[in-house]
């Protein structure tokens, strides 16, 4: 059963907004701490711990003043633009280096695969990343949580894989 997706998701509450961005700077250098341990551990430990990159980023998850901004607006003109430029950048960097993006279909052919996460377009909504998607030539599949509202699910482009020689 899919979903119902809206076009946008509800406003973030304005003090929990403000509570992240100020109790980050509290919060950054326990997991810049936390970053740097596991990373010393990776790299002396001989059993193959090999944690994702990720993990290494404590700025991962930072709420910087330009998106603190943008959310505290909450201005769909504003959202427009900005989803649209940073599904734009992803699929320009997945062309650009198509072995790193590179999958396979329900048949086997290699295509060319992104995958937008929900706060690159939480207030224009997946709609809008299908919409974007399909101006450049791709095809986006977006999964509803099977509730009947608005579903921070992200949207899977695709677009198939030029093979050389065919």
């Amino acid at each position: 059963m899919t979903a119902t997706v809206r076009l946008a998701a509800p406003r973030r509450n304005r003090p929990g907004l403000l509570a992240q961005f100020v109790l980050q700077w509290l919060w950054l250098p326990v997991r810049g701490a936390v970053a740097l341990a596991v990373g010393l551990v990776a790299a002396l430990a001989s059993a193959g711990f090999d944690p994702p990159l990720a993990w290494l980023n404590p700025w991962r998850g930072a709420l910087a003043w330009p998106r603190f901004r943008l959310e505290w607006a909450a201005s769909p003109a504003r959202w427009d633009a900005y989803a649209t430029g940073r599904i734009r950048a992803r699929i320009a960097s997945a062309e650009r280096r198509p072995a790193a993006h590179q999958a396979w279909d329900a048949y086997g052919a290699a295509v060319l695969a992104v995958t937008v996460p929900a706060r690159l377009f939480r207030g224009a909504g997946p709609d809008r990343a299908a919409s974007v998607a399909a101006a450049e030539g791709w095809t986006a599949e977006v999964r509803g949580s099977g509730r009947e509202q608005w579903s921070p699910a992200a949207p899977h482009l695709r677009r198939p894989l030029l093979q050389p020689g065919r």
